[in-house]
């Protein structure tokens, strides 16, 4: 897999810091910036030595805290909507772009696509990101899920979606009554049950990375979670890699490939769970 193959690590995933880095050998992009400065700077460089472009998805401080930063560091503009980038701090002078829901966006070799989802912020966004040959979809932040994210996350070869609570533990666990609502809002986050819906019907046959995100470390299980959307990876004879994403714990550099395999399934899917954290 050369130059021009499309390559891509969440550098971590949770309430508390989001951000996955994508590539493809001559442009490298960072959708969102929510983890701590010296963390993403330490994973990046390990990886590539520029950023071309800061893609955010919305205002909350676990997509933002390191932004700008970011934007410093690598003398990069930061795509963002400009509601979004006036309420976060419109006064710094840093290279900007307003973006908006289903406009097409080039950067070097990649192009980028933002679309709105349903979630308790400003303007939400979920992005697809494409090479000529292959295409990533990216929804950390969602409440639910609608035909026009069906349609456009529909057979891609690579997938980063949000499975962020198990309805039982969350309704079982401490947090108030307003915040559990909340959560289960159409505005909210998916549970693992509709990450498995959404998954149903979106897989096709270039399929052949899922990554479960946004894992709430209160309401849900690594395990619990692989183990409600497994039904829609199998049985479809497909090679498709399977795995969760973790606050503090970069995935590898996808798709060259998975180290850390527990168990390989006769249908093909392979799953991945770490069982510990940096």
């Amino acid at each position: 897999m050369g130059e021009g193959s499309l390559r891509f690590c969440v550098l971590g995933s949770s309430s508390k810091g989001n951000s996955t880095l994508v590539m493809d050998g001559r442009t490298s992009i960072l959708i969102d910036a929510g983890l701590p400065i010296r963390y993403m700077i330490e994973h990046i460089e390990k990886m590539t030595d520029t950023i071309d472009g800061i893609f955010i998805s919305h205002e909350h401080i676990d997509h933002v805290r390191s932004v700008f930063p970011l934007a410093r560091r690598y003398a990069c503009p930061i795509y963002i909507s400009q509601s979004v980038h006036w309420y976060i701090d419109a006064n710094r002078e840093l290279d900007t772009v307003y973006i908006v829901d289903g406009d097409r966006y080039e950067i070097g070799s990649l192009s980028i696509t933002p679309i709105t989802l349903p979630h308790d912020a400003i303007e939400p966004f979920g992005f697809v990101v494409e090479t000529d040959a292959e295409r990533l979809g990216i929804a950390t932040d969602l409440g639910h899920v609608d035909q026009e994210l069906i349609d456009r996350f529909t057979n891609l070869d690579f997938l980063v979606i949000e499975s962020n609570y198990d309805p039982t533990m969350l309704e079982k666990g401490r947090y108030p009554r307003p915040l559990k609502e909340r959560i289960k809002d159409d505005n909210g986050h998916l549970s693992n049950e509709q990450c498995r819906d959404f998954l149903d019907r979106v897989i096709g046959i270039r399929t052949s990375i899922v990554i479960l995100s946004h894992l709430s470390e209160e309401n849900n299980d690594p395990l619990l979670a692989i183990e409600t959307s497994l039904p829609s990876v199998t049985g479809r004879d497909l090679e498709i890699l399977l795995r969760v994403s973790y606050p503090r714990m970069a995935t590898p550099l996808l798709p060259y490939g998975d180290p850390i395999v527990n168990r390989s399934l006769s249908t093909g899917v392979q799953v991945s769970i770490n069982t510990c954290e940096d």
